[in-house]
Parts: structure tokens; sequence; C-alpha cells
């Protein structure tokens, strides 16, 4: 019996999107803490795992 979990934050490799590769992304509000308070940015995300993908500002 296979009990893979369903969780889609597992990071299983047949599952995670190639570097170079996007897949699918959505823009979220991402909080940060630190000794000086708590900062509120937008960011892009993967819809995969979740992770910030790097957009290039100029």
């Amino acid at each position: 019996m296979n009990n893979a979990s369903q969780n889609p934050r597992d990071s299983s490799p047949d599952t995670k999107t190639p570097p170079g590769e996007e897949g699918e992304t959505f823009q979220t509000d991402v909080s940060e803490s630190d000794e000086e308070g708590t900062t509120v940015r937008e960011a892009e995300v993967r819809e995969d795992d979740l992770s910030e993908v790097k957009v290039d500002r100029e």
C-alpha cells in the first residue's frame, strides 16, 4: 500500500519544477519580521511549492 503524502509542500524530486522552468505562478503578500518590526511586500510565488520567483526589475 502506498501512503504517499498529498501535501503540495512536499518536495519529492518527481514533482519539483526543474530550474529555469517556472510553471504556474501568482502574486501574493509576504510578511517578514525582524527586531525592527514587520514589513509586508508583494512577491510572485510558484503555485506548486510557494517558493518565491526571482523577478529581475530594472
